[in-house]
């Protein structure tokens, strides 16, 4: 079992929550807004690039981005 925490600007990290050890390391694009939420093998993360919000669906723990929406801002 994993959970995602962030790891600074734009990083966030799988940590296996067994034995506390990083699994994998991947980068998101843009300001943190919300997340990330974990839900069984993946995980939801919002960021904010100008006037666009991204919702992005990562695969964990491989990091592999398998989703992403966008919308406006105004």
């Amino acid at each position: 079992m994993y959970t995602v925490i962030s790891a600074g600007r734009g990083a966030f990290a799988v940590v296996d929550i067994s034995n506390g050890k990083r699994m994998n390391r991947f980068n998101i694009p843009g300001d943190l807004v919300a997340g990330p939420v974990v839900n069984g093998g993946s995980c939801m993360i919002q960021t904010r690039s100008g006037n666009v919000l991204t919702m992005y669906t990562v695969k964990i723990p491989s990091g592999h981005v398998i989703n992403r929406y966008t919308s406006s801002v105004d």
